[in-house]
This record gives C-alpha cells, structure tokens and sequence, in this order.
C-alpha cells in the first residue's frame, strides 16, 4: 500500500527542513520542495510556512500531519496483519458443533489451540446437525463436527472418534446385576430383553438419539410397552436416576455429564454398532492451515487425548479419505 504524499510530509514536518527531510526520503532536496510546491497547488492549501530555513506548520499542515498520521498507523497494522495472515497465523476458525458435544470436547481443545494460535478468534456455531450442513454448503461455516452423513453431499468427510449407544438406569436397578463384559471394551453390555416391562424414556422422531435407540430395542425384539418422551438427554437420565424407567445416552456423554442421584449405564442393542463423527467440510472453500491445525486439534481430544500427550502437528497433514 503506496502512501508516498503523506510520508513525504510527515517527513517534513518531522524535521522542519526540507534538507535532512529528502535524505531520509532518499530524494534530493529540489526534487522533495517541487513535490511539496505541486501538493499545496493541487489541495489549494499552504501547509507549511517557510520561516527562515524552517518548515512550520499552518493550521491545514496541522491538520494535514494529523490525519495522515493516523493514515500510516492504519497502513502498518494492515500491512501488519496481512503479513500475519499469509503467514496464515492469524484469522477466524467458524466452525458447527451440537451443543452435546461441547460438554467434552471444546474446552481442552480450544484452550489448548488458543495457546498456540493466540492471534486467531475461534466462533462455534452451536445447532443442529441439519442446520450445520446447510451452512457448510453455503460457505458460512469452515467446518462441523457431526455424526449426520449423507451420501453425496459432496463434502469431504475425516473420521473423528466414535461412540455408543448406553441404556441409563438407577443405581440399584436389578437389571444391573445381568450384564455381559464385551471384549476391549470397559463398559458391559446389557440385553435390553431384561427391560420389556419397564417404561422407555425417549427422545423425539427427529432426533438421531431417538434412532439408536430404536434400533437397539428392535435388535433385542423389544416392543415398549409404555413411552415417556422428552427431548433433553441429561433430563432423561436424570428421570432414569429417580426410578421412573430406562433411558438411553451416549456413552461419552454419560460418562462426562454429571448426576444429582447415582446412575449406572451399560452398552446396549447390537455390540458391533458403532456412532461414528466426523469433520464435514466444503472441498470448494479454502482452509488455511490454522483451520486444518484446530481440526486436528479436535480429532486428537476427540479420540480421548490429554493435554500433557499433545503434539502439535504440522498445519495442512489433515487426513482426508474421500479424495
């Protein structure tokens, strides 16, 4: 960004001399005292009155070196910032994420980005998985964390960590006493066939909670003979706790949520399903590598990573299956 008028005058009035003022400018003195002659006559305006050898600012100079002071100030933090910004070191992570998840996932991750990428502003979107893909399709979102993939949507889809689907009950529930110790894994399952006769607590058709959920019960040939329905997982839970029926979660969730009255939580349904997460992005909107570092940042804490284990990874090494 080229502001030779304003350096030149500044410079000027920095020295009151025409002299010391074309030697830092690299001029020479006849060349800088035309240019300044040729400004006054183009703005109609005197800015300095030559008293002497000495170069004095009239009330236009004045206001003339104040302004352009402050055009300068605006040309250095620009050029200052764009030098940041292709050094891609600074600038905006807008990423969608459900509100769920953040219980878990964000704080670690966030925290742990910001410490590395001080001059980048992090904005999560917090909405549904439907409302995250309308917006990654329109460009307003660099990414969104979300288990909600539709085949040939035309985003590029990086696998990020995968969850199961838990039946909640209350700490002394009888059922508890019959569970199965699946191999690798820490939580036991529980054959919903033991439940038939207690109340489901659900969640609403349109939820994806509410689609595990009938799928496990249908895979133990479970047909609920009463229904409670509401949308809140950590209220259902909580209603699990108090003795009012059997409600479902997520174990990542469960695990992290925390409960006024005991609970205790068990796999459920088919023991090889699995809920997978993934990144979505846009393959048309540019990520630069600050972007592609939170995503990994989120994968790492996403696949139970702590801090203390933390590597930063180079910017761009994002893995990426469906290119």
């Amino acid at each position: 960004m080229e502001l030779k008028e304003q350096q030149y005058v500044l410079a000027i009035a920095r020295y009151r001399n025409i002299k010391d003022a074309a030697q830092e400018l690299c001029l020479t003195s006849s060349a800088l005292s035309v240019y300044l002659s040729s400004l006054e006559r183009q703005i109609g305006a005197r800015l300095f009155d030559r008293i002497g050898k000495q170069f004095v600012p009239t009330e236009a100079g004045r206001l003339y070196i104040r302004r352009a002071s402050q055009i300068l100030e605006i040309r250095n933090c620009y050029e200052e910032e764009f030098k940041h910004l292709k050094q891609e070191i600074s600038g905006t992570v807008r990423f969608g994420i459900h509100p769920r998840r953040t219980l878990y996932l964000l704080a670690p991750a966030v925290t742990d980005f910001c410490g590395r990428y001080p001059e980048v502003e992090v904005i999560p979107q917090e909405s549904t998985s439907e409302e995250m893909v309308e917006r990654l399709a329109d460009g307003t979102l660099d990414f969104a964390v979300t288990n909600y993939r539709q085949p040939g949507d035309g985003f590029t889809w990086t696998p990020m960590y995968q969850d199961r689907l838990v039946v909640v009950l209350a700490a002394d529930h009888p059922a508890g006493n019959q569970v199965r110790t699946l191999p690798g894994s820490s939580t036991p399952w529980l054959d919903l066939g033991l439940l038939r006769e207690e109340r489901f607590i659900l969640q609403k058709p349109f939820q994806s909670s509410f689609q595990y959920a009938s799928r496990a019960l249908e895979y133990a040939r479970v047909t609920p003979k009463k229904v409670f329905t509401i949308e809140n997982l950590e209220t259902a839970s909580q209603m699990a706790a108090e003795g009012f029926g059997a409600a479902f979660n997520l174990e990542r969730f469960a695990r992290h949520f925390s409960y006024h009255k005991p609970i205790r939580y068990f796999l459920a349904g088919d023991p090889e399903e699995k809920i997978s997460y993934y990144i979505a992005c846009n393959p048309r909107k540019y990520q630069p590598g600050y972007v592609k570092e939170f995503m990994e940042t989120l994968i790492f804490y996403g696949k139970g990573g702590t801090a203390e284990g933390r590597e930063p990874s180079a910017p761009g090494l994002l893995p990426n299956p469906d290119r």
